[in-house]
């Protein structure tokens, strides 16, 4: 079939392969990244209900923070171990699934534990807290298992022209799951679902299961992996992965270095608002209703701050589909705009055909006037969530830390995209560098040339793609197209801009780089939680032994936090906006 940009038929004008393509590349970016949505959605129960259930079980206070030390430790030594673990894994279902199916089961089987840590204890409440302490450490490790692996399996599977695509569906199935897991605080679920249990932390534990389950599911049943072949090795002893892993890190060029210290600095900001909004909600609604805590309105402080994280949640995802619109990705040699507006549907079309060709051009419009880089975006965002942090010391009505909330939706949606969508381009860039033929890009399917249709594209060459992969909506990716990227060398064999400084041109591997690079996002947390234990001893010590009522002043304690995160926040600004130099 020959090339050609024109409409297929005379009854469908306007409709092109292209635009076939278009919903399989859609539906696959869906498929491969629902689970992280899932996922998500588990974390947001953990994090939203956890720390009132296990107070519940009479756990006291003062141990409850030693229990969410498990979501640092278990990033700090899960993901960088399960990425190069994963790296070299040969089983026939490929590098990432097995990691995937095995650690979703773990969850599934520590959320029942942790719902059912009454029943299964009887009559001996001390198990029932040992047995919900333990399965929250488990559950948290299982988690980053499923994580690391899922990024993983987002850049083993995508082109470095789609690494931006996916990741970007990425922050949105990431935003679905947070407004549903805290949307499920303002359900009376027990009588709502009486049959999934008799408790709201028993129904949510069933329903995040279920979730998890389904999400994952979709992923390992439509993407499949090409499993590595290569001989059998000896084991690996846990000195030597730790050292290829520290060799790993010193290896890594210049610019994901550079990335990795922007994380660090932007997660010191992080971690103080994801671990104490809800408490600085509580306590300016406390503040504002008199400055006396008591059932009735320690329970309404509760509720305006899961709305606040509510309406958090809800901004991270509107602008999780809308940032990617006016942002480019100058790695992967991709234009911020089309050579062209998009073609005027005939009135003859459908609604839904009429009404796709009137977004596009709707998005076209909007990318004609405003387009930003990828780093630029992350700066802005770092530099929105500053400044908000910074407010916080200002702002004294829950109304306005709630508009405080939804504008740090932004830089959230940000946080989750970006800097995973430019590891992504770098990583399959590497790739794709390593290769002697251009032609090794692509996984080869045993199918003769007959099998395969022309598809015309309006920026590149004619590409050949097999009539089966579209047919099935995208199961494939069988075409790793190879890109006149930033990431490759020109002609007098130095590398371009963004890989300025590399040490090797060797191929990165996906499992490692971003299990590395969640070390940056986690070591943070840390120091985070020591600056913040200083600070409220501090205060704590000033105030002695007088009783304090004030919410007002337990909100300003948690502000002097924030505004340090800020400050850390515009660190991490300036760095990525450097980061446009390369």
């Amino acid at each position: 079939m020959e090339a050609t940009s024109s409409p297929v038929s005379p009854s469908r004008p306007g409709f092109r392969f292209l635009d076939l393509r278009e919903f399989a590349d859609t539906v696959q970016n869906i498929t491969l990244t629902v689970a992280l949505g899932g996922l998500q959605f588990v974390w947001s129960v953990e994090m939203g209900f956890g720390s009132p259930y296990l107070l519940s079980l009479g756990l006291h206070k003062s141990v409850i923070s030693l229990v969410w030390l498990a979501g640092p430790l278990s990033g700090l030594v899960t993901q960088p171990l399960v990425g190069f673990l994963s790296d070299n894994c040969t089983s026939r279902l490929g590098r990432r699934r097995p990691y995937i199916i095995g650690a979703a089961v773990v969850v599934v089987l520590s959320l029942t534990t942790i719902g059912w840590a009454r029943e299964i204890a009887g009559n001996r409440p001390v198990l029932a807290i040992w047995l919900a302490v333990i399965a929250f450490y488990v559950l948290d490790f299982a988690v980053n298992c499923v994580q690391a692996s899922l990024r993983s399996l987002i850049v083993d599977t995508l082109p470095t022209s789609r690494q931006n695509d996916g990741t970007a569906w990425a922050s949105r199935m990431i935003g679905v799951g947070n407004v549903l897991g805290y949307l499920m605080g303002f359900l009376d679920l027990p009588s709502l679902l009486p049959f999934l249990g008799s408790t709201h932390m028993q129904v949510l534990t069933t329903i995040a299961s279920a979730v998890l389950s389904l999400c994952v599911f979709a992923t390992c049943y439509n993407i499949k992996e090409v499993p590595i072949t290569r001989p059998s090795a000896p084991a690996i002893s846990s000195l030597k992965m730790f050292s290829s892993l520290i060799s790993s890190m010193r290896a890594l060029p210049i610019i994901v270095k550079q990335i990795f210290r922007v994380q660090f600095f932007a997660w010191i900001g992080w971690f103080p608002f994801l671990f104490y909004s809800t408490t600085y909600i509580a306590d300016l609604y406390i503040a504002n209703h008199g400055g006396s805590e008591n059932e009735v309105i320690s329970d309404l402080a509760t509720r305006a701050a899961s709305l606040a994280m509510f309406v958090h949640a809800v901004a991270s995802l509107v602008f999780s589909i809308l940032l990617p619109v006016i942002t480019y990705s100058a790695a992967s040699g991709t234009s911020p705009l089309p050579d062209h507006p998009p073609s005027s549907q005939d009135t003859s079309e459908s609604f839904m055909v009429s009404l796709l060709g009137t977004t596009k051009s709707i998005i076209y419009c909007i990318q004609k006037r405003v387009t930003v880089s990828l780093p630029t975006m992350w700066s802005l965002s770092q530099c929105v969530f500053a400044v908000s942090m910074f407010l916080t010391m200002a702002v004294s009505t829950t109304k306005s830390a709630t508009l405080l909330m939804g504008a740090c939706g932004l830089s959230w949606a940000v946080t989750m995209w970006v800097p995973f969508s430019m590891l992504g381009e770098i990583i399959s860039g590497t790739h794709g560098l390593s290769e002697n033929n251009v032609q090794a890009n692509h996984i080869e399917s045993p199918r003769n040339d007959d099998d395969y249709m022309q598809i015309a594209d309006d920026d590149d060459d004619t590409n050949s793609v097999p009539l089966e992969n579209i047919e099935q909506n995208g199961r494939k990716d069988v075409h790793r197209r190879s890109t006149s990227s930033s990431i490759s060398t020109n002609d007098e064999g130095t590398s371009s801009r963004s890989l300025e400084n590399q040490t090797s041109t060797e191929p990165m591997s996906a499992g490692t780089v971003l299990g590395l690079h969640n070390v940056f996002a986690v070591v943070p947390q840390f120091i985070t939680a020591l600056a913040s234990s200083l600070i409220f001893a501090f205060f704590e010590h000033v105030k002695g032994s007088q009783p304090n009522t004030a919410g007002g002043q337990h909100a300003m304690e948690i502000a002097i936090v924030f505004c340090i995160g800020g400050a850390s926040s515009a660190v991490a600004a300036y760095r990525a906006w450097k980061l446009s130099d390369h």
